[in-house]
């Protein structure tokens, strides 16, 4: 039998041929990996600010009362505001599940004079779905907000500041797919139409505020 030697360019030559066709697999999956990344779907823009059914009647009807010291007071929402995806429709549910979550991140007062202030309550996790309008988890409640002195206990001047917008960042949590999700930030905003009576002398009064908040 005859014993024929390769020379070393064959066999370098089979070398690299056979190195190339195990590596042509893990180059085509590597290369495939961004595409399935790049298949999630965008965060819809459906979510908007809304009202909830409280007692049956939708309303954005708010009242705060607040006492004052040393000019400073604290501004309490009850709980009249929700997250509205009614008009998401059937382009959500070829997508996405109908029911979902979210968590609401920050939610801030603007006074009439400009100055805002952040809520440390109500900053917790909801539930939503496609067909309802959900009630925000909680009440926001603002801390040492500045009341100036002004007002008059007739009402007549009106007390001069007033709150006239409350923006809310909430994150949702969308499913679709087989055990897939994704996280859409979302900012929903109202318009508090605020008025004020009440009397602030010397840094101490009270002040009675009330509003029907509009989207």
């Amino acid at each position: 039998m005859e014993n024929k030697s390769r020379s070393p360019r064959e066999v370098g030559r089979r070398a690299v041929v056979k190195g190339a066709a195990w590596s042509m697999p893990v180059i085509a999956a590597a290369s495939a990996m961004p595409l399935a990344t790049a298949s999630a779907p965008a965060c819809p823009t459906c979510i908007k600010a809304g009202f909830p059914l409280v007692g049956g009647v939708v309303s954005g009807a708010w009242t705060s009362v607040a006492l004052v010291a040393g000019n400073k007071g604290t501004i309490a929402f009850p709980s009249i505001f929700g997250l509205d995806a009614t008009a998401c429709g059937i382009s959500w549910t070829n997508i996405f599940q109908p029911a979902f979550t979210y968590v609401v991140t920050q939610a801030t007062l603007r006074m009439s004079d400009g100055k805002t202030y952040n809520s440390t309550v109500g900053l917790a996790a909801g539930a939503g779905n496609v067909s309802t309008v959900g009630a925000m988890p909680g009440a926001f409640v603002f801390n040492n907000v500045s009341l100036p002195n002004g007002g008059s206990v007739a009402g007549i001047p009106p007390y001069p500041v007033v709150p006239t917008t409350l923006t809310v960042t909430v994150t949702t949590t969308l499913q679709y797919g087989l055990g897939l999700s994704i996280q859409c930030p979302t900012t929903l905003v109202w318009n508090l139409h605020g008025l004020a009576t009440g009397l602030v002398l010397l840094g101490t009064g009270s002040v009675n505020f009330t509003g029907t908040a509009t989207v």
